[in-house]
């Protein structure tokens, strides 16, 4: 039986290098009901994910440095602690066919990839938030005079009674280069 109250391992919390806060500008989405579930995570890594059948994809979200971030915060509960996944973006612009995607990620279950800036572990570079649960959008603005030039700022989160049970999954297929195909992989784009 697992014991999942107890720390079990020493650890050094501090690096020599650097580290590099962001995230890089593309995010892969998932509707959260087209993931096969049979693959599960491994001590936190989840090595690949597999979609229910060759007629659904992943799609890629690309942005411009800095407008797109990523946060977990704990859930201090009564009987049990959850994590709040939460991804935010910044659509700098404005087209039929980004408004029709946003209008459909307003009312959307997803699962988010998003690729960390710091490469200090391969184990980390990717990490999947929403996997449990999934989230949903929790906040979209779209202000006309912002002289930034963001026409949409959007969060997706998890739901109050739907958070996740750990920090988010790394997606980590062994290497580095496996791991960029087989994020690539998922929107066979």
């Amino acid at each position: 039986m697992t014991n999942c109250s107890k720390i079990t391992k020493n650890l050094a919390l501090a690096a020599c290098a650097n580290s590099v806060a962001g995230l890089r500008p593309r995010m892969m989405l998932i509707n959260f009901d087209d993931i096969d579930r049979t693959e599960k995570p491994v001590a936190g890594i989840l090595e690949g994910i597999t979609l229910k059948s060759a007629e659904v994809t992943g799609l890629l979200w690309e942005f411009i440095d800095n407008s797109l971030e990523a946060d977990c915060t704990l859930n201090k509960g009564t009987y049990r602690n959850t994590f709040v996944h939460k991804v935010a973006g910044k659509a700098l612009l404005k087209t039929q066919e980004v408004k029709d995607e946003i209008n459909n990620l307003a009312h959307s279950r997803v699962v988010a990839v998003v690729e960390n800036k710091d490469n200090n572990s391969e184990e980390t570079r990717f990490e999947v938030y929403g996997y449990e649960n999934g989230l949903r959008m929790a906040d979209l603005q779209s202000p006309t005079t912002d002289a930034d030039g963001v026409h949409y700022s959007f969060s997706l989160q998890s739901e109050d009674n739907a958070r996740e049970s750990e920090l988010p999954l790394s997606f980590y297929a062994g290497t580095a280069e496996a791991t960029e195909e087989a994020f690539k992989a998922l929107s066979k784009a």
